[in-house]
């Protein structure tokens, strides 16, 4: 049995105003209460600017995820096949829209390396680990293998 926790529209206001402030008060001892999970995303978000494309990711040290809204460079084919379908397949089901002059992602793609996602972004054949960068500038290389 899920217990279903019902507040009443007028009990809201109250709510979010003791909630704002514990958070507040945990803030000043030190604590964030803010969602953790996106406070994580942001802080390791990645990204590429290669070609004029503006892409983001985010990598746990298994998966990379390409980030919805991330620029495609569809000017340049794949030199996998298989990320080359991949992107067809996006286009065909709209998970990759015609924005201008622009090709954008409208979900978020998983993949089981760096270096595929890049590619799914930047076609040609890509090194993901010397691609994607933190906003320091640092490769992934650099984070994760050295």
């Amino acid at each position: 049995m899920n217990p279903k926790y019902e507040i009443d529209e007028y009990d809201l206001p109250l709510i979010e105003e003791v909630y704002e402030e514990i958070k507040f008060i945990m803030a000043t001892q030190g604590y964030k209460m803010e969602n953790s999970k996106t406070t994580l995303n942001e802080a390791n978000t990645l990204h590429t600017t290669r070609n004029g494309v503006q892409a983001l990711g985010v990598y746990d040290g298994e998966k990379f995820e390409v980030l919805e809204g991330s620029e495609i460079d569809m000017s340049r084919k794949c030199h996998s096949d298989n990320i080359e379908k991949l992107r067809q397949t996006a286009i065909q089901n709209g998970n990759i829209v015609c924005s201008g002059d622009k090709h954008i992602l409208n979900v978020s793609v998983p993949f089981t390396s760096p270096s595929s996602a890049a590619m799914f972004v930047l076609g040609g054949s890509t090194n993901g680990w010397i691609e994607w960068k933190n906003k320091d500038g640092k490769t992934l290389d650099e984070m994760y293998r050295k």
